[in-house]
């Protein structure tokens, strides 16, 4: 749903996006609708796809690598998997060879299948002349929802040391500020007066089946999706997230998708939900994008 562009947006860092590469339907529906005029270029794994047009056109070259492979929620089968995309990742990176790289994926994309994926990529890229750096982080020191995710970075010709620097910076960057974590609600929900949340501070991971936030049932592990909020007039009153607080949990505007249809028609609630357990948290990744800008290291 565009999360690397509203991170430049977030961080100040004026950009031209060159091209997308998303096969999902949904996902390119928002897309083509938020920037109809960038081309789509699907499967990154289609051999007729001429990656060489984009060599060193590329300032960085940001993905969320599928997470599914390497995910505890399943298997973990890692490049097995056919949905794994290391290595059609590496080839891309060798072709249009990119000044910055920026992953985001699980925690256990460094362990699934014994670490193989992740290994590969270390490998292939210092092959190809890049620094990496890699450090999980937190998104609850940044926005309403706990999410722990692996950050990998990579600089053409670049040293690790600093790259490490720029992550660490970004990391700790949230705790010195005024972010606070809280719950916001919508601006609707307090047409009558002043409303608060009493539980919970952050939401639970936001995930792509919606689990949590629109199914009947509620597993235990689900229990930090249910708010309770005292409602003027009403009192305590216990409900699931909205899709405007499902966007906030990830750091997006939120008008970001204002507008995006789906089939002909506007978007439903679990759609929302389903996009927003795909993208990355916004400000993590203008947390790292900025501390890249401030070191004046973008050419």
């Amino acid at each position: 749903m565009g999360g690397d562009k509203a991170a430049y947006e977030l961080a100040g860092i004026d950009c031209r996006l060159i091209a997308v590469a998303e096969i999902d339907p949904l996902a390119s529906a928002v897309l083509s609708r938020k920037f109809p005029h960038i081309r789509n270029l699907g499967d990154i794994t289609n051999a007729e796809t001429d990656w060489s047009v984009y060599h060193d056109e590329v300032d960085i070259l940001t993905a969320g690598l599928p997470c599914q492979p390497h995910s505890i929620a399943g298997r973990r089968r890692g490049t097995k998997d056919s949905r794994d995309l290391t290595f059609a990742f590496c080839d891309i990176v060798e072709t249009i060879q990119p000044e910055w790289i920026l992953i985001e994926n699980v925690e256990g994309y460094k362990t699934s299948q014994k670490g193989k994926a992740y290994r590969t990529l270390r490998q292939r890229l210092a092959r190809a002349g890049y620094a990496v750096a890699d450090r999980v982080i937190d998104a609850r020191n940044f926005v309403p929802q706990r999410r722990k995710r692996l950050w990998i970075l990579a600089h053409r010709g670049g040293t690790g040391t600093a790259l490490e620097e720029i992550l660490a910076d970004a990391a700790s960057g949230a705790r010195s500020s005024d972010a606070s974590g809280a719950l916001r609600l919508p601006n609707s929900a307090g047409a009558a007066g002043e409303s608060s949340v009493h539980h919970p501070p952050r939401l639970g991971t936001l995930l792509a089946s919606g689990s949590g936030l629109n199914r009947a049932g509620m597993k235990s592990t689900e229990l930090s999706f249910l708010i309770v909020q005292e409602h003027p007039g009403t009192g305590l009153i216990v409900r699931r997230p909205t899709p405007l607080e499902a966007l906030r949990a990830q750091g997006f505007p939120d008008d970001w998708l204002d507008g995006a249809r789906f089939e002909d028609r506007p978007l439903k609630d679990d759609e929302i939900y389903q996009l927003c357990g795909n993208a990355w948290p916004v400000p993590v990744a203008a947390a790292i994008l900025a501390e890249i800008q401030n070191r004046r290291l973008f050419t």
